[in-house]
């Protein structure tokens, strides 16, 4: 299912909404392209979490969300369809690069896995919250999804991974 269509009828946003979420991964993935020259991924690979090839690296870019803004980052374990989230041990994303105001931060997947996997409770289908909206600080640690999907995720501070950034690829936008 195209993500447009999840977005709207499974989902339920409004077509604006839609756009908007729609809009945030496609500007990051530009942004990213155009500071590294990577190589965009084929549709096969992007359904295994693989946006780019840069050089011999595999990453998946998160576009610049707002809770990116607070610095928080969200990492996804199974994704809305019950698969393989981007942060899970199957997904072929090597590398995560999350957009924030003023850079990329690029991090080893396994590592950030890891930190969330020590630093929340530990999984089982039981301890996950359903619920469409959870503040940031309050999902913090905590496994957690929406109650009309089969997504698991949690909440980690940018501050609890910091030491584990890979590389930083810092941007200004050109005001017009």
């Amino acid at each position: 299912m195209q993500l447009r269509n999840y977005l709207k009828d499974k989902r339920k946003l409004t077509e604006s909404r839609t756009a908007v979420c729609v809009d945030v991964g496609k500007t990051g993935e530009a942004l990213f392209k155009e500071l590294t020259g990577a190589l965009k991924s084929n549709l096969a690979d992007d359904k295994k979490h693989i946006d780019f090839y840069w050089g011999d690296m595999k990453v998946d870019v998160k576009g610049l969300k707002k809770m990116h803004y607070t610095g928080y980052i969200l990492l996804e374990f199974v994704n809305v369809w019950g698969g393989d989230g981007w942060c899970s041990k199957k997904s072929k994303a090597e590398y995560i690069a999350f957009q924030f105001p003023d850079a990329f931060y690029i991090f080893r997947k396994k590592h950030l896995r890891v930190r969330a996997l020590d630093m929340c409770e530990v999984y089982s289908p039981e301890v996950v919250t359903r619920k469409n909206y959870i503040p940031y600080e309050d999902g913090l640690y905590k496994w957690l999804g929406r109650w009309n999907a089969q997504d698991v995720f949690t909440y980690l501070k940018f501050s609890d991974v910091e030491d584990l950034i890979f590389e930083v690829l810092p941007y200004k936008i050109k005001e017009e």
